[in-house]
């Protein structure tokens, strides 16, 4: 995880996503954030959002 952190987008990206979508009227349940978030695109459109959510968790080293 610590590489995807060093390789990863700028936090300001990620803020800027944050404030996005917390003040987004209509939010969606998945928001992107920076040109790395930008390679889910197809699989979100193809796979289910478990799958794509167990394929993220996998990626980080994340539990679960």
């Amino acid at each position: 995880m610590a590489e995807a952190v060093r390789n990863g987008d700028a936090p300001g990206v990620v803020a800027q996503a944050i404030v996005a979508a917390a003040t987004d009227p209509k939010p969606k349940p998945r928001h992107t954030a920076g040109p790395l978030a930008g390679r889910t695109r197809i699989p979100r459109r193809l796979a289910p959002a478990a799958v794509l959510d167990q394929r993220i968790r996998r990626m980080n080293q994340l539990a679960g």
